[in-house]
């Protein structure tokens, strides 16, 4: 009974076109895929601007992903059974022919094996989100390469039943950035390959692009998922549509300008959000070296001289629509999460990380999300949970229903956000509501001046209530003096303090960070508690 209760307030959230395709996705499996290809396979020139340079994941004669090594000996065992989905996901997506350093000559084998042993449908490479990426690695790598004519006549004509697998296996059933990229790939093989199949991936390709940059894009330049990490991702995707749009015409003059309008905002939505060492924060599902850096980002937009403007000076920078708050000064930054955990019916990226916050101080994080150290496993949802972020956990129950490796059934929703920002001070403050009927409702309220910050949590609610904050340092703050009631710091130059604002303990406890899929560092966080008869109220200040 409870598992069909948490599928019901999982599932009443899709919208009617993803039970559609999911349908439609199954009923294809009925009918044989035609490999027959009438027409000959001609190509286009395709010059494109430099793009991203990947991170390197082809070294030594071994593939790194997720932080795990596997031998690149001819030939790969595409769908290792020892290696885990998402690390069979990334050597199927071909990012590497992009690195830096890439062998050419062996990464035409690599492609030629991949052909030669991943038969039309089968296996981890003909998923659609995987057929996505690769096509568009492929088209970037074939556009430069010094290929045969023996070479060029099998892998175009391997990339050409991909786009066509591809356009039958839409992931309408899950939209979101999935569905993006399904839409980058048709554009990149329809621009790519001559004829009408190839128009008709095209056409779709366009509409899927601007249809869905229209809901995915926020107002503030935010993507709609909530996770920095995909931002990045998605951002990269319009920016490689510029860039073959300046090779091969594939949109509108006013689908264009909406696609640089929308890459100015996305640009600048980047820039006012990351920490103060350059790179994102991790809220939601995000982790570093997955997407590209930013400032290869910023990198590829001025290649493609498109201009962003930032909130330079601002001591408080609002994203209202994403729901962050960035406050900031020259000793530290902070970014406040007070946004929804992502669209109703696409949290599969979701973390219980509402009201949450991370901090930079003297160029270097200070207090931290734990990250996200695996995208599938039984230590997923560990990192998802709400006493993996600097939030406030009730009674002992999550934020948000979190279950499974990528479900959500019933969530809190923030409310109440409020900003004041005078010379002196800015208070910004927002509430949470429970997902149970009963459950008490979490007020945060965050003071910040010139060397110091008061975090104030209410608990709001009636009857006996026992609340914990949690403050994760990142493992490279020391500890130098702790009492019951206030811990001093030390994050290489900088020295910092906390302290509780009543009668609390703070208890030290240990934690994992995770920054990159994969790694597990040990730190501290400090577990601040209070049980009481409710409303009431704890806290701590930071002073830095």
């Amino acid at each position: 009974m409870k598992k069909l209760l948490l599928l019901f307030h999982t599932i009443r959230f899709l919208k009617p076109i993803q039970f559609f395709w999911r349908l439609r996705l199954k009923l294809n499996q009925l009918f044989s895929f035609s490999v027959e290809i009438k027409e000959p396979v001609n190509c286009r020139d395709v010059k494109l601007i430099s793009t991203v340079v990947k991170y390197s994941s082809f070294l030594d004669g071994q593939f790194c992903f997720l932080n795990e090594s596997r031998s690149a000996d001819l030939p790969i065992d595409w769908n290792n059974q020892q290696a885990s989905k998402l690390w069979l996901y990334n050597l199927h997506y071909f990012d590497y022919l992009n690195q830096e350093d890439i062998d050419e000559p062996f990464a035409l084998d690599l492609m030629i094996d991949w052909v030669n042993h991943n038969p039309v449908g089968t296996g981890n490479g003909w998923e659609p989100y995987t057929l996505s990426l690769r096509i568009v690695n492929w088209v970037k790598f074939l556009a430069g390469a010094n290929v045969s004519q023996d070479q060029f006549n099998l892998l175009s004509q391997s990339l050409f039943l991909q786009a066509r697998f591809l356009f039958k296996h839409l992931e309408y059933h899950l939209l979101g950035n999935h569905l993006f990229k399904n839409g980058v790939a048709l554009v990149y093989a329809g621009a790519y390959f001559k004829g009408e199949e190839a128009k008709r991936w095209l056409q779709k390709g366009q509409y899927i692009i601007v249809q869905q940059a229209k809901e995915q894009v926020l107002a503030d330049g935010g993507h709609f998922e909530r996770s920095p990490m995909y931002h990045v991702l998605i951002l990269e995707d319009i920016l490689d549509c510029i860039n073959l749009n300046l090779s091969v015409p594939c949109f509108s003059i006013s689908d264009t300008d909406f696609m640089q309008k929308e890459v100015a905002k996305m640009l600048g939505f980047l820039a006012d959000i990351l920490h103060q060492d350059g790179d994102i924060p991790f809220f939601n599902d995000c982790a570093l070296q997955i997407a590209p850096s930013p400032q290869s980002i910023f990198k590829y937009a001025s290649n493609l001289q498109l201009g962003f403007s930032i909130s330079t000076g601002n001591e408080c920078v609002e994203k209202p629509d994403f729901g962050l708050l960035i406050l900031q000064n020259q000793k530290g930054k902070m970014i406040f999460d007070v946004g929804a955990i992502g669209p109703d019916y696409l949290p599969g990226h979701a973390h219980c990380d509402s009201l949450s916050y991370e901090l930079s101080l003297a160029g270097k994080r200070c207090i931290v999300n734990s990250g996200t150290f695996q995208y599938a496993g039984n230590e997923r949802n560990r990192f998802r949970a709400t006493e993996a972020h600097n939030t406030v956990k009730i009674d002992g129950v999550e934020q948000h229903e979190i279950w499974s490796t990528f479900r959500v059934a019933r969530r809190g929703y923030p409310f109440d956000v409020f900003v004041s920002n005078n010379d002196d001070l800015i208070e910004c403050a927002a509430s949470l509501s429970g997902f149970l009927p009963d459950h008490p409702i979490h007020k945060r309220r965050v003071s910040w001046q010139k060397n110091q910050f008061i975090i104030k949590d209410e608990i709001d609610a009636n009857g006996e209530h026992k609340a914990q904050s949690f403050i994760h340092l990142h493992p490279d703050v020391e500890l130098l003096n702790v009492s019951v009631d206030s811990v001093t710091c030390k994050l290489e130059n900088s020295v910092f303090s906390i302290h509780v604002l009543a009668d609390e303990v703070i208890n030290i406890e240990k934690y994992y960070f995770s920054p990159e899929f994969g790694i597990k560092i040990a730190g501290s966080v400090l577990v601040i508690g209070r049980s009481a008869s409710a409303p009431f109220s704890f806290g701590y200040k930071v002073c830095f």
